[in-house]
């Protein structure tokens, strides 16, 4: 004998939906992130300021700096600690010049190790930067005259990571003979309609040591159909000239990633993290050099950019 009994709706909601919990989980079905609704509100966006001329800083026990983020390396800046790494051939950062200081990354051309795969000597803010939101990012940067040619996929200087797997954003020195000052602006995600080897604009910032500054806006959104593309707006100015800035590239794109399946050992976040100095396949016997100041992070154009800050 059997009792009948019913739900009330709200009640067979809540079954239904524990019922999908479990079988996604049982059958292994990756998590998604979620388009965010078009009348949501915007996330707050944490500011960040390094290397800022003018302004005290210093790096933190250099001598530890490693492939364990935070051992060393490490900018101390208006209060913040800002966590360094280093790999390969990657030294680790350093403050060079005066008046204004650069914070410099540079790789050790006499480092020889078999089997290495990446050099890296980089600063990195935390996981905290929104989707969804304008995240906006500038800096003034210089490639030395004397930095080598790359080989291979390219060396980043600026990376943006939401997993361990792949950067899905950021800024890169063109690969191949005569293009060491050149940058490249490109961004990687799961659109099954866009091939993310290419970049989007390539911008080239001179072979006499000269400082550029760019302002970027990176408003992720990773694939979803239907849903609402992301955006990235790249403004460049070349430091010291009347020129006005140039518009390097503004376009609507998806990026970053959606699948849980597209990120090493399960690091899926809706969130990200920037990387800056120099991450690059490793090259014995070549010198790579990038050097940084007035890096900010910030919620809006006025708030980041390196000029016109009055």
């Amino acid at each position: 004998m059997f009792t009948k009994f019913s739900l009330s709706a709200p009640a067979r909601k809540t079954t239904v939906l524990a019922l999908a919990v479990t079988l996604s989980a049982s059958l292994g079905i990756a998590a998604v992130t979620k388009p965010r609704p078009a009348d949501a509100a915007t996330t707050a966006v944490p500011s960040y300021a390094m290397g800022i001329a003018g302004a005290p800083f210093t790096i933190e026990n250099p001598g530890g700096c490693n492939a364990t983020l935070g051992a060393g390396g490490n900018l101390v800046e208006g209060g913040r600690t800002i966590e360094g790494r280093c790999q390969g051939a990657g030294l680790s950062p350093q403050i060079t010049g005066s008046d204004p200081r650069a914070l410099t990354f540079r790789t050790n051309k006499d480092y020889v190790v078999p089997g290495t795969l990446r050099d890296r000597t980089e600063l990195a803010t935390k996981w905290e930067l929104p989707f969804h939101t304008d995240v906006w990012v500038g800096f003034d940067i210089r490639i030395p005259s004397a930095t080598d040619d790359v080989t291979g996929s390219g060396a980043y200087v600026l990376q943006l990571w939401q997993c361990q797997a792949n950067p899905i954003g950021g800024v890169r020195i063109q690969s191949g003979a005569g293009n060491g000052h050149n940058l490249q602006f490109v961004r990687r995600g799961e659109d099954p309609n866009t091939n993310y080897d290419i970049s989007m604009a390539t911008t080239n910032v001179g072979t006499n040591d000269e400082w550029h500054s760019f302002v970027i806006r990176y408003h992720v959104a990773p694939y979803h159909e239907g849903a609402a593309k992301g955006r990235i707006t790249v403004f460049h100015k070349r430091v010291g000239a009347t020129t006005v800035e140039n518009r390097v590239v503004d376009r609507e794109e998806y990026f970053g990633y959606a699948t849980r399946v597209r990120c090493e050992d399960n690091s899926f976040k809706n969130e990200f993290k920037i990387k800056f100095g120099m991450y690059k396949d490793y090259q014995p016997g070549a010198t790579f050099r990038s050097d940084f100041r007035n890096v900010r992070i910030g919620d809006s154009k006025e708030a980041v950019q390196p000029y016109n800050r009055g």
